[in-house]
């Protein structure tokens, strides 16, 4: 069974969150290892959410310290409260393009009758004789 990887991401910082690691604070692989089987996902599945995370910049990897640890980085941390970060801009051109406007409203777009509603001939037709 595949799991969706937004999923497996979501239960790595959810450990954090009830580990209540602030913004630079830390968790040690190990720790978070022993609290991966309340999720009830594979242990293969902590691999892969954990290069993802780190991969974008949520989490980052310390194997300076007496064993790997994972660091809480802010965008890790917006992501806990508020869903996914903001994605990173895919091209330079993405970043220099000006916005795109949004659509007028379908009305704007109607034609405007030919004649105004308040002149006599309005609604006539050429074959009308009076």
């Amino acid at each position: 069974m595949s799991v969706d990887l937004q999923v497996i991401e979501t239960a790595v910082l959810r450990i954090f969150a009830e580990r209540q690691v602030p913004v630079g604070g830390y968790l040690t692989l190990e720790a978070l290892r022993a609290e991966w089987p309340q999720t009830q996902l594979r242990r293969s599945d902590l691999t892969q959410g954990v290069r993802s995370l780190v991969f974008d910049g949520e989490l980052e990897l310390d194997e300076e310290s007496e064993g790997p640890v994972l660091i809480l980085t802010p965008r890790g941390h917006s992501r806990q409260l508020g869903g996914k970060a903001a994605e990173a801009p895919r091209s330079l051109w993405s970043l220099l393009a000006p916005p795109k406007k949004p659509a007028a409203p379908a009305a704007t777009l109607r034609r405007k009758p030919a004649v105004a509603e308040n002149d006599s001939s309005y609604g006539r037709r050429k074959t009308d004789v009076f």
